[in-house]
């Protein structure tokens, strides 16, 4: 699937399990950012291919799998799983598990992007701005939607926002 599928699947299950910021980040890395194994097998893809393929659109969206490694692979289990035991939090495996059950999905019966998939985007999304919303009501009962908006925007001016140097 689109990465951006994967993107807004991941944070409505990290909203769902209320993880906190440690976790959330371990959500990403095995929900969203082990795509970046694309990268290194189109490497050896170019040198096998040759360059010209990867300026073809149906070379490039092809779920056949020929840019994918290991993590993409059931034996990533071996690594997934004692990873989830020393954390000891199940969040790599939970996240591992839905990122190849969506890829496996989309390669064997949906297609590339298919309406299945937008569909699921435009929901995850709507999902993730409606658990959002409403724990935000629970913290501040009194808050209207545009107070949330404010917040929300706070809230994401803070992670670009430099760290102070002088705490610990």
């Amino acid at each position: 699937m689109l990465s951006i599928t994967h993107i807004a699947v991941s944070l409505v299950l990290i909203q769902v399990l209320s993880l906190d910021r440690n976790n959330a980040f371990i959500a990403m890395v095995f929900g969203v950012f082990i795509d970046l194994d694309h990268l290194i097998g189109l490497g050896s893809y170019a040198k096998s291919s040759g360059l010209l393929p990867l300026t073809d659109w149906n070379t490039l969206v092809n779920p056949g799998g020929q840019w994918k490694s290991l993590l993409h692979n059931p034996m990533a289990l071996a690594a997934v799983v004692p990873m989830s035991l020393v954390m000891v939090v199940a969040v790599p495996l939970i996240f591992w598990g839905v990122h190849i059950s969506m890829d496996y999905a989309e390669e064997m019966l949906l297609g590339n992007f298919s309406s299945v998939e937008a569909t699921l985007l435009v929901l995850s999304f709507a999902g993730f701005a409606i658990l959002r919303y409403s724990k935000y009501l629970e913290s501040y009962a009194l808050g209207s939607l545009s107070s949330y908006l404010k917040f929300e925007i706070g809230s994401l001016k803070s992670v670009f926002r430099p760290a102070d140097r002088n705490t610990i």
